[in-house]
């Protein structure tokens, strides 16, 4: 008797073990104003319009404030369009190998905000919800969605989730900062083999 109970209490520690592991979700097939993770800079720009309902040269495009190392060029940096206060912007990070004469263009974040108090808390939930499926765990009244999330709630998908969708009262966030690690490992390296070869180059006499 003792035996099956001892069997029958490892069930359903089990079972209760495996109904509290968050839900993993893929979140690379999600849109956000039908913009989508790496996704192309002109592509995206066709999405922003196409939610908005403008045409593409209404989207703002903005560079960064300084050169890259990488080209010596200021790259694109962001799409971004406002109207009745929902605002919408897109972070752009280059596919490397980049090259000065062909340069391609990738969503790494997608941000959506609305005014505030437009809508509660409940209300932002609930769409989301109902767009996206059930999220992967609630951090600081943040609902988030992720491929590897942790059983850890206060971890969650704070690592080893380079791609993560987050929805708060404040806005919705889709990003993957695999591509912002990517372009800066790139930089430093190029910033490291400038250095070198100015080390190298002959000192004039």
């Amino acid at each position: 008797m003792k035996n099956c109970l001892t069997f029958y209490a490892a069930i359903c520690m089990s079972a209760c073990v495996l109904a509290a592991q968050p839900r993993a979700v893929d979140v690379k097939a999600f849109d956000l104003g039908n913009v989508k993770l790496g996704m192309d800079l002109e592509q995206a720009r066709s999405a922003m319009a196409a939610h908005f309902g403008v045409l593409s040269s209404a989207i703002a495009l903005d560079y960064r404030a300084e050169p890259s190392p990488l080209t010596g060029t200021k790259l694109p940096m962001r799409l971004r369009y406002e109207s009745e206060g929902e605002e919408l912007s897109v972070n752009l990070e280059p596919r490397l190998p980049i090259r000065a004469s062909i340069n391609r263009f990738a969503v790494a974040q997608v941000a959506r905000r609305w005014p505030e108090g437009a809508r509660s808390q409940a209300q932002i939930f609930e769409a989301a919800r109902a767009q996206y499926g059930a999220p992967s765990g609630i951090v600081d009244q943040r609902m988030l969605w992720c491929a590897k999330p942790s059983a850890d709630p206060a971890v969650l998908c704070l690592q080893d989730n380079p791609a993560v969708l987050a929805v708060s009262a404040k806005g919705t966030a889709l990003f993957d900062v695999s591509w912002v690690d990517a372009r800066v490992e790139a930089e430093m390296a190029a910033k490291a083999k400038k250095v070198q070869e100015s080390q190298k180059a002959p000192k004039p006499h």
